[in-house]
């Protein structure tokens, strides 16, 4: 049914929370801010600057300020506190051998999400690497890394056989936007009511589940 399989990367192809939490650590303490760890998982999915703005309540004036803060750990240490999901390189192995491609399409940073990649040596299971701008001006929103992905891959043609697998809301409406399918997995930061309330077109519990559909 689908060739080309775009994949969300936090919360769907590797848990990223443990880094990502650090460095809201050192934005909540910078700002002296009354925000419990236990709701950093709402931050997970949109782009920083959004989380900030909407999610800390952040002054317009201070967001620059606080993404540098956050990234200035993030950059060094946190992006690497992470872990692939059990089943997701077996996953992606045979997603490769069944003749699909597949590509991330990620509102984190192109360069982080690379660099991660490498890191754990899985930078072979991908056709190509896309995600948000490192400044976070032109391409941030998820929709706007999709288009981004399926023009520069030249598969903005053949949208009926592309499909962005993800586990956020976010995923859904950037995936439904750009007039592609999205399947939304329950392993990652969001939920089965969240996906319901999206919109999305298939949710699925475990890469094992995922494996067999997109295998058709």
């Amino acid at each position: 049914m689908f060739e080309n399989i775009l994949f969300d990367f936090d919360g769907t192809i590797m848990d990223t929370s443990p880094g990502i939490y650090d460095s809201f650590d050192r934005v909540i303490a910078h700002y002296r801010l009354d925000f419990p760890r236990s709701q950093y998982s709402r931050m997970i999915g949109p782009p920083l600057n959004e989380s900030f703005s909407k999610i800390l309540k952040l002054p317009e004036d201070e967001i620059r300020n606080a993404i540098k803060i956050y990234r200035d750990y993030y950059s060094v240490e946190g992006m690497y506190n992470a872990e692939v999901y059990p089943g997701i390189v077996p996953l992606m192995e045979n997603l490769r051998k069944a003749g699909k491609k597949i590509f991330t399409a990620t509102s984190k940073p192109e360069v982080f999400t690379r660099k991660i990649i490498e890191q754990k040596n899985m930078t072979h299971l991908f056709d190509f690497i896309g995600g948000s701008d490192a400044e976070e001006k032109g391409r941030t929103d998820k929709k706007d890394v999709v288009k981004y992905v399926l023009e520069t891959q030249n598969i903005a043609e053949n949208k009926e056989r592309s499909i962005l697998i993800g586990d956020r809301n976010y995923d859904v409406f950037g995936a439904h936007c750009c007039g592609i399918k999205c399947a939304g997995i329950l392993w990652g930061f969001g939920d089965r009511d969240e996906f319901e309330k999206a919109g999305a077109d298939w949710i699925f519990e475990t890469p094992e589940e995922l494996e067999i559909f997109l295998a058709g």
